[in-house]
């Protein structure tokens, strides 16, 4: 009895399917737009880093799923390689 109640309040707070999609869309060009003057590198860590995931970035920049894994892994040493420079600067 309690777990058809929760369900159906679950269902209430749920939005509709056509606005989740609506929302999915909103997502995907903010998301462009927000990485507009970046090159792939840093279009790919941006979105990674907001929460996209590897075939939604993919389908987004019209890349393959692996070069946004390549991407993602390059912009994971880029900003490495920066953090070591600063150490360097400092120390």
């Amino acid at each position: 009895m309690q777990e058809r109640r929760r369900a159906s309040r679950q269902a209430k707070n749920r939005a509709p399917d056509h606005v989740e999609g609506a929302q999915e869309k909103i997502a995907r060009l903010l998301g462009i737009l927000a990485t507009k003057d970046l090159d792939r590198t840093g279009q790919v860590t941006l979105l990674r880093g907001v929460g996209f995931g590897v075939d939604e970035i993919a389908e987004m920049l019209g890349i393959s799923a692996n070069n946004v894994r390549v991407a993602s892994h390059f912009g994971r040493k880029r900003k490495s390689r920066k953090k070591r420079k600063v150490k360097k600067v400092d120390g």
